[in-house]
């Protein structure tokens, strides 16, 4: 009995001590510095600005700069000069993506009604190279070829499961470029934006956090080069000798046969084939 008593005593008394300690963490305003039980390096040793120190032969506690220092600050340059010097050309780029002036660069778009063709431009906005076709080779396999296959066909491995097959580029109203579907600013456009349909669900999400909008560019030239391989003979001499022969290998036909059983070139073949 007094032992069960003694305890009751001592819960009892820790139970205060410890309400008492709890009132000592009250926030009330007090000019007395608080108690650090860890005070680390929050409390450190400085020179105030404009202070006087004996540290230091001149009596200065805020040093002056090291010799060689460059100064730095802001200041209006002439931008012509600038842009022929050479060395502004990559903040001239910076800033027009900054300011995205040029509606058919950056968006793909037109001042036309959003409802007819020509709201969207009809043919990609910027010089076509091997090493953009590249570029959107690279991108389209990391980005789009899981639904849309890596031919664009729309038999990639996450499309073949939906009930509504994604877009195959080799259909031919993705090529008339008299219609929206056909138009390299409207490919552009789906491709950072995503596609919606008339009652506002979305169909494809966009990837403009992935793609910007040089990137995007490169997608269409290469989705373009799919469309164009379809088009294009084995024997072709646009198809480099090294993926003719892999092609041809593959059909089990003998290098240099031409029958009407040739297949055609792929655009990755003829992408990874170089300048022609």
């Amino acid at each position: 009995m007094n032992h069960a008593r003694t305890s009751i005593a001592i819960a009892l008394g820790l139970t205060a001590l410890a309400g008492g300690t709890l009132t000592g963490c009250r926030g009330e305003r007090t000019d007395k510095p608080p108690r650090q039980f860890f005070p680390d390096m929050d409390d450190q040793e400085r020179f105030k600005p404009q202070y006087e120190t004996h540290f230091f032969a001149d009596g200065r506690s805020q040093r002056p700069a090291v010799a060689g220092t460059v100064a730095y600050g802001r200041a209006p340059i002439d931008h012509d000069a600038a842009i022929e010097a050479g060395w502004g050309d990559q903040f001239e780029t910076q800033r027009e993506r900054l300011l995205k002036d040029d509606q058919s660069l950056y968006f793909g778009t037109t001042s036309a009604p959003a409802d007819e063709a020509s709201h969207y431009i009809r043919d990609i906005p910027v010089e076509v190279t091997m090493d953009l076709i590249r570029e959107g080779q690279e991108k389209f396999d990391i980005y789009c070829a899981v639904c849309h296959g890596y031919e664009g066909d729309g038999h990639g491995p996450v499309g073949n499961r939906y009930t509504v097959r994604p877009a195959n580029f080799h259909d031919p109203k993705y090529a008339n470029k008299d219609d929206i579907l056909g138009r390299d600013g409207y490919v552009f456009h789906v491709a950072r934006n995503g596609l919606y349909d008339p009652a506002g669900t979305m169909r494809m999400p966009g990837y403009g956090h992935a793609l910007d909008e040089h990137e995007a560019w490169a997608v269409v030239s290469y989705i373009r080069t799919l469309q164009a391989s379809r088009g294009v003979s084995i024997d072709s001499d646009i198809v480099p000798s090294v993926q003719r022969s892999r092609l041809m290998e593959q059909q089990g036909s003998p290098v240099g046969q031409s029958d009407e059983t040739t297949p055609n070139a792929t655009g990755s073949a003829i992408a990874e084939g170089g300048e022609q």
